[in-house]
C-alpha cells in the first residue's frame, strides 16, 4: 500500500505583568533584511503582558500610551443602564471613568469613538427614543471633549441618520490630522470640521466599512472589501477631508482583520495568524511576527498598534471568560531570548479551539513551546488534494510535525495508522499520573484505537444516527443494506429520507460500506456484483435534485403521519435524545445507518483528536500538550460530551435535575393546573413545530448510554473512489447507460485505481 499512502498521505501567565520566555518572529522566526542584525543573528519580538481583568469592552482604542473603550453596564434595582467611556492607563492600572456620559445623557451609547493625537476624545453617540405614543424613532449627538472629558462641544446630528428616507447606520469614526472629523455611514461618509459643524460628504462604493484609523501622515484611510472587477479583494483607501473625495486606494494582500497605522510608515495588518508590515506604495508586505509564536490568540486580538519607542501593542480579549489583556512586543535579539523546546502540531486548518489550546499551554509551560503548521491555506487557490499530498509528504519525512490534528474528515486515520505512523497512546496512559485508561469512555478509546494501537483521545464528540418509529422497525438497533431497501418498498408511498438526493444516498451507503467491496491489500474489488447493483438501482430511486417546497408539511408532521419514515438525528447534548421520539410523537428506534454486516451504524464524531507521530523527536513534549489539552478546562469553543467519564457522568446528572421556578421569597411557583412549574428547560423550534424539553428521564439516558457505548468514528473511505462511482453513476441514473454498462466501468475503473494505490 505505500503508493496510496503516498497519494493519500506541520513564561508563565502573569497575574499583573510578566514577560513571557516566548518570543515571536516572521517567517517562523527566520526574519530578513530589517529583522536580521550585523553579526547573523534575528530580530524576534517577546511579548510582556498586562492582565486586565474581566472587562466587556466596546469601541476599543489605543493612542498616547492609553487604551480607551466603553463598557455597557445595567443597575437591576435603579433600572438605569449606562454605557460610559473609560481611560486605562497600563502603567498604573488604573481604569478611569471618564465624565461626558453624565453629559450624554442616559441610554446614550457611544456608537463610534475616536482620540486625536492632542488626547481629545471624539464620540457619536446615539440615543434609542420613545414617544409617548410608545413610537420609536433614535437621536444622535456629536461630541468633542478634552482630554479631562470636559466637553468642548456636543451637537445634534440626528437628521444623519436619516437620508431619502432611509435609516443609516454610523460604523466608525476617525479624525484626521488637521482635526476633521469622518463619521461613516453604510453609504457616505460625513466630514465636519473641529468646531463640529458638517464641512461635507463623500459617496462610498460599499456598504460596509471594516475600519477607519489615521495614518502616520495624519490622513484617514477606511478599509473595506471591494467587490468591483473580477478578483475583488480588501482595500484601504485615502480619504481626501479638503477634497470631500476618496484618494488613492490601495489593494490589501492576504485577509486581513485589523489595519492601522505602521511602524513610521506604512500600515500593520493583522489576521488571526499573523502581523505584517504593509507598505502602500509598492503593495509589498513584510511579516513581522506569528500571534501563536507569541502566546497570543490572534482570533482575540482588538487591537494593534505601533508605539513612540519601537514597540507593537496589542489589546486581546477572550471571548469565553470576557478577560482582556494589553500585551507590549518589544524587538529583541533572538540569541538573547531563552528558548524552549519547540512542538509541532500538523492540522489541515486551525481552529479556534486548537488556538486557544495552544496558546493556554505556551503560556503555563516552562520547558515545551507548540507551534502550529497548517497545510490548507484559506487564501490560496491551492486544491484540498494538494494539502492533503504536503502533510503525507511531511509525515513520511524526516522534518514532520510532532503532533497530527484528526478532526479533518479529508485525514483517513485508519489508513494512517496500518502504516505505523502514530504512537499508541496506552503506554503514555500507563504512565500518566493525571489520567488511566478508566478516565475516559471505553467506546471513545475502542472507536480511535487501530490494530491494537490507540492512537488518539478526542475531547468531546457528538453523535449521528437514524431514527425510526419503532412500530415499523422493532425495538432493535442495526440494520442491512438490504433491510433499509425492504424497508422502502415496504412503503412505497411515502419518503424515506428527507433532501435525499441519487448521488447523496449513493455517498451515504458507500461512505460506510466502501471497504465491503475493496480489499486494499490484495489490491482487488467486487463492485460487479449483485449487492452493488441494488445499491444503484436504489439510489436511483431518489430525485436527482430535490424540490425545496416551501408550502409543504414541517418535518415533524410529515414523520407523525408516516408521509417521512427515518430522520438523522445529531445528538450532541443530553436532551437532545428527546428530539426524536417528540417529532415522531411516539416510540422510537434508533436503527442507525444501514452497514454491510447488519451493525449498529451510530456515527461519533469526535473533535479535539490529536495523535503522537512515530516519528517525532520530541514524544515526550508532545504527549505533555495533549495530555494538558484533555485535561484542560471546558471553552464556548468545546461542544458535545466530554470524552472523560467524570464529566460526562456530571453532565447527564445535571441534565436529569428537576429545577422549578420560584418566586421572591423562594416559594415554588405552580401552574393552573397546580402542578409545580419546571424551569431552565428552553425550547426547539422546527419550522411551525415547537417542543419544551424537560428533564432527561432514566429511560432517555439508559438510550443515549447504549448508542455512547456502540458509536464508533466514521468507517474509512476512499474519496477518489467515491467520486469515480458518482461520476460513472450519472448516466444510468439519466437513462443514458444500462446497469451493466455502468457495473462494468465502474468495476474497471476502481479496479485499475485499487491497484495503482495498494
Amino acid at each position: 500500500m505505500k503508493k496510496r499512502f503516498q497519494r493519500m498521505l506541520a513564561a508563565g501567565l502573569a497575574v499583573l505583568t510578566a514577560v513571557s520566555l516566548a518570543a515571536c518572529g516572521g517567517d517562523d522566526g527566520k526574519a530578513e533584511g530589517d529583522n536580521k542584525p550585523a553579526g547573523g543573528d534575528t530580530f524576534v519580538y517577546v511579548p510582556e503582558f498586562v492582565d486586565m481583568g474581566e472587562i466587556r469592552m466596546s469601541n476599543p482604542l489605543y493612542e498616547g500610551g492609553k487604551l480607551y473603550y466603553s463598557s455597557w453596564s445595567y443597575d437591576e434595582e435603579t433600572g438605569v443602564s449606562k454605557n460610559p467611556v473609560f481611560r486605562y492607563d497600563p502603567e498604573t492600572g488604573n481604569a478611569e471613568e471618564l465624565p461626558m456620559w453624565k453629559d450624554a445623557g442616559q441610554d446614550a451609547n457611544p456608537q463610534a469613538m475616536a482620540v486625536d493625537g492632542d488626547g481629545n476624545i471624539y464620540i457619536a453617540w446615539v440615543r434609542a427614543v420613545w414617544d409617548e405614543n410608545d413610537n420609536y424613532h433614535q437621536e444622535a449627538a456629536l461630541a468633542k471633549y478634552d482630554p479631562s472629558g470636559s466637553t468642548i462641544f456636543q451637537k445634534d446630528m440626528t437628521e444623519e441618520l436619516t437620508a431619502d428616507g432611509q435609516d443609516r447606520y454610523i460604523q466608525r469614526m476617525a479624525v484626521d490630522g488637521d482635526g476633521m472629523i469622518c463619521l461613516i455611514f453604510d453609504d457616505s461618509i460625513s466630514v465636519y470640521d473641529g468646531e463640529g459643524s458638517k464641512a461635507g460628504s463623500i459617496s462610498l462604493d460599499s456598504s460596509w466599512t471594516e475600519g477607519a484609523f489615521r495614518g502616520n501622515d495624519g490622513k484617514v484611510y477606511i478599509t473595506y472589501y471591494d467587490w468591483n472587477g473580477s478578483e475583488g479583494g480588501k482595500v484601504a483607501v485615502e480619504v481626501d477631508t479638503a477634497g470631500k473625495k476618496l484618494g488613492t486606494s490601495y489593494k490589501l494582500s492576504g485577509n486581513a482583520d485589523i489595519v492601522t497605522a505602521g511602524l513610521e510608515k506604512g500600515f500593520l495588518m493583522s489576521d488571526r495568524t499573523k502581523l505584517v508590515m504593509f507598505e502602500p506604495e509598492t503593495e509589498t508586505k513584510e511579516e513581522l511576527l506569528d500571534w501563536l509564536d507569541c502566546d497570543i490568540n490572534g482570533d482575540y486580538v482588538q487591537v494593534v498598534a505601533a508605539m513612540a519607542d519601537g514597540r507593537l501593542m496589542a489589546v486581546t480579549r477572550d471571548w469565553g471568560t470576557d478577560k482582556s489583556e494589553i500585551v507590549y512586543l518589544t524587538k529583541t535579539k533572538a540569541s538573547e531570548v531563552a528558548q524552549k523546546e519547540e512542538i509541532v502540531i500538523g492540522t489541515m486548518t486551525m481552529d479556534q479551539e486548537l488556538r486557544a489550546a495552544a496558546v493556554a499551554f505556551n503560556k503555563t509551560n516552562q520547558k515545551y513551546h507548540v507551534s502550529v503548521k497548517e497545510y490548507y491555506d484559506y487564501d490560496s487557490d491551492m486544491e484540498y488534494s494538494d494539502a492533503i499530498t504536503n502533510m503525507n509528504n511531511d509525515i513520511t519525512s524526516k522534518n514532520g510535525p510532532d503532533i497530527l490534528a484528526l478532526d479533518s474528515s479529508r485525514i483517513n486515520a485508519e489508513q494512517l495508522a496500518e502504516k505505523g505512523v502514530f504512537e499508541d497512546l496506552s503506554a503514555f496512559l500507563e504512565k500518566s499520573s493525571t489520567f488511566s485508561r478508566d478516565s475516559f469512555v471505553e467506546s471513545v478509546l475502542r472507536g480511535y484505537t487501530y490494530d491494537n494501537a490507540l492512537i488518539a483521545v478526542p475531547k468531546t464528540f457528538q453523535l449521528s444516527a437514524v431514527a425510526a418509529k419503532t412500530s415499523q422497525v422493532g425495538d432493535e438497533m442495526g440494520w442491512s443494506l438490504e433491510d433499509i431497501m425492504n424497508f422502502a418498498a415496504e412503503h412505497p408511498d411515502a419518503e424515506l429520507m428527507e433532501y435525499v438526493t441519487q448521488g447523496e444516498m449513493m455517498g451515504m451507503l458507500l461512505t460506510f460500506n466502501q471497504n465491503a467491496f475493496i480489499d486494499w491489500e490484495k489490491g482487488t474489488c467486487n463492485f460487479d456484483t449483485a449487492e452493488f447493483r441494488k445499491i444503484l438501482e436504489f439510489s436511483a430511486s431518489f430525485p436527482e435534485e430535490y424540490d425545496y417546497d416551501g408550502e409543504r408539511e414541517n418535518t415533524p408532521t410529515r414523520l407523525a403521519t408516516g408521509k417521512l419514515l427515518l430522520y438523522t438525528d445529531s445528538v450532541g447534548q443530553c436532551r437532545d435524545i428527546q428530539v426524536a421520539e417528540a417529532m415522531f410523537n411516539e416510540p422510537v428506534t434508533y436503527i442507525g445507518f444501514p452497514t454491510a454486516d447488519g451493525s449498529v451504524g451510530c456515527v461519533m464524531n469526535g473533535s479535539g483528536a490529536y495523535g503522537i507521530l512515530s516519528k517525532s523527536k520530541n514524544k515526550e513534549g508532545a504527549w505533555e500538550f495533549i495530555e494538558s489539552y484533555l485535561n484542560g478546562e471546558d471553552t464556548i469553543f468545546s461542544w458535545g460530551f466530554p470524552s472523560m467519564k467524570e464529566k460526562l457522568e456530571a453532565q447527564i446528572e445535571e441534565a436529569m435535575e428537576v429545577n422549578y421556578l420560584t418566586d421572591e421569597n423562594g416559594e415554588i411557583v405552580k401552574d393552573e393546573n397546580g402542578d409545580p412549574i419546571i424551569t431552565g428547560m428552553g425550547d426547539f423550534g422546527y419550522d411551525d413545530w415547537e417542543y419544551t424539553y424537560h428533564p432527561c428521564t432514566e429511560e432517555e439516558m439508559a438510550t443515549l448510554r447504549e448508542l455512547i457505548d456502540v458509536a464508533q468514528p466514521m468507517p474509512s473511505s476512499d474519496n477518489e473512489v467515491l467520486s469515480i462511482i458518482q461520476e460513472e453513476a450519472a448516466p444510468y441514473y439519466k437513462g443514458q447507460k444500462s446497469l451493466d454498462e455502468v457495473v462494468s466501468t465502474i468495476q474497471s475503473r476502481v479496479s485499475m485505481y485499487v491497484g495503482e494505490n495498494s
